[in-house]
C-alpha cells in the first residue's frame, strides 16, 4: 500500500446537513481564512522576496520547491506512523532530498516520546464557528490528549498558534473530548535538527480569539467586496 498524493487535495469542509443545505453547507478552511485575513509576517515573506530577486532567484519557484519538500516530509511521516510505503514518484530528487531530512528530524524527535498516535491527517469541523481543518496529528501521551502541528517553515510563527487553536476547538466540538496539550514541531530540511514548541493554556486562549475575529472578518470582507 502506498501514499501518492503530490499536495494534499483542496479539502472541502462541510457542515451536518439540515433543510437548509441537504447536502451540508461548504465552510472554509483554518488555512484558507487566516491566509487571507491576517498577514502578520507579510513584510518579512515581502522582504524576503526582494533579497532572492535581486539575488536572481525566482521566489515563486523557491516557494514552490519549498513546500513541496514540505510537502514528502508530511508524506513520510503519515506513511512511517501508518506502516505504509510513501510513493514519491512526481517529487524531484532535490525535493525527496529535502523532505527525507525533515523526516529524519521527526525520527529523532519520536526517539525521545511515549507517544500513541490516535488520528492522522483528521479533518474536523466547527458548525458553532463555520470552519473546518485538517489536524497532522492527534495523539496521547501519559494520559494527555495532544493535538500536534508539523511545520517545515524556516521558523514557527504567530499565526501557527491561531492554526492550533482552531484545530483544537473544532476537535474539542466535533468528537466532545477535551484537548491538554498542543504542540507545535518544526522539521528542519537543511540540517535534520527539529523544534518542539509546547503552547500554553493562556497561549491557546488568546491565538483562539484572534482566530475567531479573523472568521468574522471573512465573513465581512465578503459582503463589502
Amino acid at each position: 500500500m502506498k501514499t501518492n498524493e503530490k499536495t494534499k487535495a483542496h479539502t472541502r469542509y462541510r457542515l451536518p446537513t439540515t433543510p437548509q443545505w441537504p447536502r451540508g453547507e461548504i465552510v472554509p478552511g483554518v488555512t484558507t481564512i487566516l491566509d487571507t485575513q491576517l498577514g502578520w509576517n507579510k513584510r518579512v515573506l515581502m522582504a524576503w522576496c526582494r533579497r532572492e530577486a535581486l539575488a536572481g532567484n525566482d521566489p515563486d519557484k523557491m516557494a514552490d520547491e519549498a513546500a513541496d519538500s514540505g510537502t514528502v516530509a508530511h508524506r513520510l511521516v503519515e506513511a512511517h506512523i501508518k506502516g505504509v510505503e510513501a510513493d514519491l514518484s512526481d517529487f524531484t530528487k532535490n525535493q525527496i532530498d529535502a523532505g527525507e531530512t525533515g523526516f529524519l528530524a521527526f525520527l529523532d524527535w519520536e526517539k525521545e516520546q511515549d507517544i500513541i498516535y490516535e488520528h492522522i491527517e483528521y479533518p474536523v469541523v466547527s458548525q458553532q464557528y463555520r470552519y473546518g481543518g485538517t489536524i497532522d496529528m492527534v495523539a496521547h501521551k501519559n494520559g494527555s490528549l495532544w493535538i500536534l502541528d508539523l511545520k517545515t517553515s524556516s521558523g514557527i510563527w504567530p499565526e501557527m498558534k491561531c492554526q492550533v487553536a482552531a484545530y483544537s476547538m473544532a476537535f474539542e466540538e466535533q468528537e466532545q473530548q477535551q484537548v491538554h496539550e498542543w504542540h507545535i514541531l518544526k522539521l528542519d530540511k537543511k540540517d535534520g535538527s527539529f523544534q518542539h514548541h509546547k503552547l500554553s493554556g493562556p497561549e491557546v486562549a488568546k491565538a483562539w480569539e484572534v482566530f475567531k475575529h479573523c472568521r468574522a472578518l471573512y465573513d465581512l470582507q465578503k459582503e463589502i467586496k
